[in-house]
């Protein structure tokens, strides 16, 4: 065999042809065969050092699948540790180791599960430590709230106690109770009620022996504002003594003042009523004047003066109806035909008058009457065998004293007019 077809590649022919041949070592064929060597005895690395340098020498395709085959080499070495690592739990020098084999041989399928399987557990890990903190966070945001909702509860009770304690009324402290039926002041507001309670009913049996106005007053004072149980109960009797009170003295002031100190009284619709039908002792005094002077009017003669008293037509005047003025006329002078003086007089001690809400009165009374009538009259007398007649005066006192019903209207015009004689005497002179 010639020395040119030497299967050893660490001598090749340099194409001379000379019998006598020196045979130089190729640096980059030397350290190819080192790294071969290396690879055989299982060094992968120290191979992998000595391929780097032989591709910086000569990057031939010998050297480059040499170079292929120790990084796949390295790669199988490192799966191995990877997966011992990830057998372990050493989920991060399993992940780096894996990682490597990825570098080394391009693509790995055990090597990239082992990576997914770590990405997993590290997401779920982070995943779990994420809720971790937030259920740590969150339970120190429940206990905050807590907290601020216990805080802002009780301050809401302490406010709210303070105020019932402040009015110290029944009311006040039935309002706390509704609202804070199981808090830290309910039983000092059950306490608190219930000497109220027993405050108002001892309070109000007093009031009611006797039941007068002032032992009520009394108990309003001091439970009125308290929300005493019967404060209604008191009012109504109060009004309804203050109203008997007016009742009785029937007068203006009387029902005014109940009027004024019960605006919304029980009986403020009847005081107003009555306020209507009032006659009072000024309105009283002015009807005597208006009837006396009448009286005067009809004893002078002065009977045209007498209509202005009347309207067109008068419902009732003594036995007549309907009567109208110059019939009245007529009759009042009749009446006083052969009079020469009269008086007539009211007796003011007997008068009396009620008024209805029409605003018409009706008066009672009765009059005192002297009526002095002179008439001449033709008295016979005899004279021998004749008989003859001579003109006497004849003077005659009437007394009397009548009753008398007149209704008048609002505008003091009579509407009816009765007498009844109680007594009466005449005298002659």
């Amino acid at each position: 065999m010639n020395v040119g077809d030497s299967p050893d590649p660490f001598f090749q022919s340099n194409g001379l042809d000379h019998p006598e041949q020196s045979h130089q070592p190729n640096p980059a064929q030397l350290l190819h065969n080192k790294a071969k060597a290396a690879l055989a005895l299982g060094e992968i690395y120290e191979a992998n050092i000595l391929i780097r340098k032989a591709l910086e020498l000569d990057a031939s395709e010998n050297n480059i699948a040499l170079a292929k085959e120790i990084k796949h080499q390295m790669g199988l070495k490192a799966l191995v540790k990877a997966q011992h690592y990830f057998d372990k739990g050493r989920r991060d020098e399993a992940y780096d180791e894996a990682k490597k084999v990825i570098q080394l041989m391009g693509e790995s399928l055990e090597a990239q599960e082992i990576i997914d399987q770590i990405d997993q557990k590290n997401q779920r890990s982070k995943s779990k430590g994420k809720s971790v903190w937030i259920l740590i966070i969150l339970l120190f945001v429940a206990g905050i709230a807590a907290m601020l909702v216990y805080y802002q509860s009780f301050s809401e009770e302490q406010a709210a106690w303070s105020e019932a304690n402040q009015e110290a009324s029944i009311p006040s402290y039935q309002h706390f109770l509704e609202k804070f039926p199981k808090g830290k002041f309910g039983s000092m507001a059950r306490e608190a009620l219930k000497a109220l309670y027993e405050k108002d009913e001892q309070l109000w049996n007093s009031a009611l022996n006797p039941p007068d106005k002032s032992n009520l007053g009394r108990y309003l004072l001091a439970m009125e504002a308290a929300g005493g149980m019967h404060i209604e109960d008191a009012k109504l009797m109060i009004d309804s003594f203050d109203f008997d009170v007016a009742l009785r003295a029937g007068s203006l002031e009387a029902l005014q003042g109940y009027i004024s100190a019960h605006p919304k009284g029980v009986y403020i619709q009847s005081a107003r009523n009555m306020l209507t039908t009032l006659v009072t002792p000024e309105e009283k005094a002015s009807l005597i004047a208006h009837l006396q002077t009448f009286y005067d009017l009809f004893a002078n003669g002065s009977h045209k003066e007498l209509l202005i008293y009347f309207g067109e037509s008068t419902p009732r005047f003594m036995d007549k109806t309907q009567i109208n003025k110059s019939d009245l006329y007529d009759l009042f002078q009749k009446n006083q035909d052969g009079v020469v003086e009269e008086e007539i007089t009211i007796d003011t001690a007997s008068f009396s008058v009620s008024k209805d809400s029409s605003g018409t009165y009706r008066c009672k009374y009765q009059l005192d009457s002297h009526r002095k009538a002179k008439k001449e009259i033709e008295v016979p007398k005899r004279k021998g065998k004749s008989r003859l007649f001579k003109t006497e005066t004849i003077i005659t006192h009437y007394y009397a004293k009548q009753s008398v019903t007149v209704m008048l209207n609002r505008e003091k015009k009579i509407q009816e007019y009765a007498v009844r004689v109680l007594s009466s005497r005449k005298e002659t002179e």
